[in-house]
């Protein structure tokens, strides 16, 4: 099934808008901003890293800037930042029984 996303802020880094109308609600946005970086992580297409769509974000949306927003957007804007940082390992893999161990 395919999702159609109607905001006008809808980018492949930004499905839907999400984080760009989060930003333009400012001090009116509640939070918490965890919930918006997890929407908009599993929002992604599979192809995009989060942390190559994150890079993108911050530039498109100039947020690589001091100082940060205030309140609960500053704080996703600081998620986005975590997020935009390259991964230095993978997780492991499982492999055999729910132990971990081979069978």
């Amino acid at each position: 099934m395919s999702i159609t996303y109607v905001s006008r802020y809808h980018c492949p880094e930004d499905p839907g808008g999400l984080v760009r109308e989060t930003l333009n609600l400012g001090d009116d946005f509640p939070g918490p901003a965890h919930d918006v970086l997890l929407s908009w992580s599993l929002r992604l297409d599979e192809g995009l890293a989060p942390h190559v769509a994150a890079r993108r974000l911050l530039k498109r949306y100039d947020l690589l800037r001091e100082p940060l927003p205030s309140g609960a957007c500053g704080e996703l804007v600081r998620l986005l930042q975590q997020a935009a940082k390259e991964p230095t390992e993978r997780p492991a893999r499982r492999r055999g029984g729910r132990d971990g161990r081979r069978n």
